[in-house]
């Protein structure tokens, strides 16, 4: 029995490590106050209703980590690898082939609007929630009302957002204490932090609301983004590139590394198909000891515009053509 309670004596003496257990009235904070302020007086907010809002929030510890500096920043963007060989496999292309088969409708609908193929918009879909299974793991109103409203690096940055979430809600008759995401206040099936739901959502299915939860606006609103910023459906997006020596490896790399064809052949550099522009953004991404080399056109660049990884738009480029295959 002594043993015992020594015992629990030392576990009760062990330092906690939970970063969620922290608590904050956020009605009570200056700058949140200061926020309520705003709200009421440039679009006409209910004080009272946002007061009681900020009050029932939960201070996100872990989440409000990741900001500052506890977490390694792009931490979230995962290795060439694990993109390919979990998502750029046939299991993984035949779940995009039942999602196509499931909600071919909308695909076809928003493809005929936006002119963007459906097999773009099922890929970005795939990569940013698999079909809508993750992507809803966090209450998005307390991740951005904690990251809003204590100091990190983006701090600035989710207060816009977190004003841009009262707009969309107000706008959509949307539950503010029922909307889920990403730890960052990214929502639905394709991911978008509310200031980007407001400018690119579409109302796909016609219910009056555009609901980033729901699959039709999700596939409308990427779609509407890509067309917005200059889709072009003719275009190849990406073509496997070969090289000759490792000349290559002196060439920058990434989202900006547009060059003229003849330059990268002088490295050694040439595009194993068709490639229909004089110039090509040069992608290199190591796997093990090799490389996988790639030329993207355009369109490539604008998918980077979505998510700022030469990872990210490969992967999404290469799962729309096996779907296509």
């Amino acid at each position: 029995m002594k043993r015992l309670r020594l015992l629990l004596l030392g576990l009760c003496l062990l330092p906690s490590f939970g970063t969620s257990a922290k608590t904050i009235d956020y009605a009570a904070l200056p700058q949140a106050r200061a926020f309520v302020a705003h709200m009421h007086r440039k679009y006409g907010f209910d004080s009272r209703r946002l007061f009681s809002l900020l009050h029932r929030a939960r201070h996100q510890g872990a989440t409000l980590a990741r900001y500052q500096g506890h977490v390694k920043v792009g931490a979230t963007d995962y290795s060439w690898s694990r993109y390919k060989h979990k998502i750029l496999i046939p299991q993984s292309v035949e779940l995009g082939r039942r999602f196509m088969r499931r909600y071919r409708r909308w695909l076809d609908l928003a493809s005929r609007r936006y002119r963007v193929r459906p097999e773009i918009l099922a890929a970005f879909i795939r990569v940013e929630s698999k079909f809508g299974l993750y992507g809803h793991e966090y209450p998005v109103w307390d991740s951005l009302v904690t990251l809003a409203f204590n100091p990190n690096r983006k701090e600035k940055f989710f207060r816009g957002e977190l004003e841009s979430l009262l707009l969309l809600a107000r706008k959509n008759r949307l539950d503010l204490l029922k909307l889920r995401g990403s730890f960052a206040g990214a929502m639905g099936c394709v991911q978008q932090v509310p200031s980007i739901q407001l400018r690119y959502g579409v109302d796909l299915d016609g219910d009056g609301r555009k609901d980033p939860d729901d699959m039709a606006d999700c596939i409308g609103s990427i779609a509407s983004f890509l067309h917005r910023h200059g889709w072009n459906d003719r275009l190849p997006v990406l073509v496997k590139a070969e090289h000759r020596g490792l000349d290559f490896l002196k060439l920058r790399s990434g989202t900006h590394s547009l060059y003229p064809l003849v330059t990268l052949r002088r490295y050694g550099i040439t595009p194993a198909g068709r490639f229909p522009t004089e110039k090509a953004y040069f992608i290199r991404m190591r796997d093990g000891k090799s490389y996988d080399l790639f030329l993207g056109d355009a369109d490539y660049r604008i998918i980077t515009r979505y998510n700022a990884s030469k990872r990210y738009a490969v992967t999404v480029a290469l799962y729309a053509q096996a779907l296509r295959r």
